[in-house]
């Protein structure tokens, strides 16, 4: 295992290892340079202060998955992130996450990370995740499937200056009401996939009729 993480140092390897001291590899990240992708899902992790702050200095990690976890706080992460500019999938699923406001704040900075993955925790306020994604010029695909999200009006707003979301999951979520959503629709030019199904929405069917070059789940 030591030669492992000696080899962090250096190498451009793929970590999929099952046993982990996250703050002894969160160390060896600090001096990488060559690292793209780091595997730890499935881990038990509960941590990941020490992990999020090797974030700010290494340059090359362009893949973390660290779905399928024990993961509940985030907010270092966030913080770490508006000085990353190399991370381009951060893999977040399934875990107990509830508060996202430090992750949402760092789209306002971040201009690499192109996929988030947010699926299967307990997520209930994005309203600042609205506000981060007015301002952020990378990410392509949010994900937030299987939350406990009821209002995303915020997050609706945005679509209105944000030009590069391609791709918004909010399935099996909370969701009644989709007026706004379908209002701010109609001064964005970049969305191409929306997936709605599993929620309460009454007006589904207003969304279809608002513009065909949507791919649309209800």
């Amino acid at each position: 295992m030591e030669k492992i993480y000696n080899e962090l140092k250096n190498n451009n390897i793929i970590v999929m290892f099952k046993e982990i001291n996250i703050n002894k590899l969160s160390k060896y990240l600090y001096f990488n340079t060559s690292l793209n992708i780091l595997d730890l899902d499935v881990r038990n992790i509960k941590n990941i202060d020490k992990l999020s702050e090797s974030l700010k200095y290494n340059s090359s990690l362009k893949y973390l998955n660290l779905a399928f976890n024990e993961i509940e706080n985030i907010d270092e992460l966030g913080k770490c992130l508006k000085f990353n500019s190399s991370l381009i999938n951060l893999d977040l699923n399934d875990n107990k996450i509830k508060n996202i406001d430090k992750l949402a704040e760092s789209l306002k900075f971040n201009s690499s990370l192109k996929e988030l993955h947010l699926s299967y925790n307990e997520i209930e306020n994005i309203d600042k995740l609205g506000e981060g994604l007015k301002s952020n010029s990378s990410l392509k695909e949010l994900n937030l499937f299987s939350n406990k999200i009821k209002n995303i009006d915020k997050l609706a707003e945005s679509l209105k200056y944000n030009s590069s979301l391609k791709i918004l999951d909010l399935r099996k979520n909370r969701i009644e009401n989709i007026d706004n959503l379908i209002e701010n629709l109609k001064f964005n030019n970049s969305l191409k996939k929306i997936y709605l199904k599993g929620n309460k929405i009454k007006n589904i069917y207003d969304l279809y009729k608002l513009d065909n070059r949507l791919n649309i789940s209800d």
